[in-house]
């Protein structure tokens, strides 16, 4: 019997497994109604929550996932730290799935991992109150989310670069390289397209070809910028932040009408 997706994230592995790009977006606002008019008419394939740097915390979590509800669009989110039981609390909130930061060694990305999972192939415990519907769908939902919740983990640092090739094999969804991060810790800050940092990138993007495991980026970025990430291999791939394309929208408008008036 197939189940309802509850987690809105079989659309995106679909997409991923044909091979398909993902576009997606930084969410950094939060309120609810303001997240509830973003999904309302939302073409992206997936969004991000930043937890680490975006300053949200537990109550704006709450609000987004209000905000969010009528969307069939996948919403993760950056954990701020490897709590595993902040990680377990969200998925019984109702997150899709998580982009983890700062997973060096394979044996953080097993952990992390299990910490999104059912027994036996995981450690969560068993209490998903709002996913499953406040528990009217709780058979529904125990059945499909240890195949459903998607778990990304970030590669930023060159020690999770020497062990990349490990990590793909771990009970993870994706790699979401951090390029920033990374170009830092070679002692190259923001210099991405160093022949250090492209040969580190390279690294990652083939160890997830070779384990089937899809590459995410924040690109962040013009459109041919976004391609050209793409081309390389990088599959999901933000594209920007909500609250830059309110602004960019907002200033091109005003400039424009501006422009009509000289």
């Amino acid at each position: 019997m197939t189940t309802p997706d509850l987690l809105n994230t079989r659309t995106l592995r679909q997409r991923l497994s044909a091979g398909r790009e993902a576009l997606g977006m930084w969410l950094g606002i939060t309120d609810a109604l303001a997240v509830e008019a973003i999904a309302a008419d939302c073409s992206l394939d997936w969004v991000l929550l930043d937890m680490e740097h975006g300053g949200g915390g537990w109550r704006d979590l709450q609000q987004v996932l209000l905000g969010w509800k009528n969307s069939t669009v996948p919403l993760l989110i950056r954990p701020p730290s490897h709590d595993q039981k902040f990680l377990m609390r969200a998925l019984d909130l109702g997150v899709s799935g998580f982009v983890i930061p700062f997973v060096n060694t394979v044996e953080e990305a097993t952990d992390l991992a299990a910490a999104c999972r059912y027994p036996p192939r995981g450690i969560r415990g068993v209490a998903p109150r709002r996913v499953s519907h406040h528990y009217t769908k709780t058979d529904q939902y125990l059945a499909s989310a240890n195949d459903d919740v998607f778990v990304m983990v970030q590669i930023e640092h060159k020690t999770a670069v020497e062990h990349v090739e490990d990590i793909a094999k771990s009970d993870v969804d994706g790699l979401f390289i951090g390029p920033g991060d990374m170009s830092h810790s070679y002692g190259l800050p923001g210099q991405i397209d160093h022949p250090t940092m492209v040969s580190a990138i390279e690294r990652v993007i083939n160890a997830g070809k070779v384990n089937g495991k899809p590459i995410a980026m924040a690109v962040d970025d013009t459109p041919s910028a976004v391609v050209t990430r793409i081309n390389q291999g990088i599959q999901l791939v933000t594209i920007g932040l909500d609250w830059m394309f309110l602004r960019e929208g907002m200033n091109a408008q005003a400039n424009a009408t501006r422009e009509l008036l000289s």
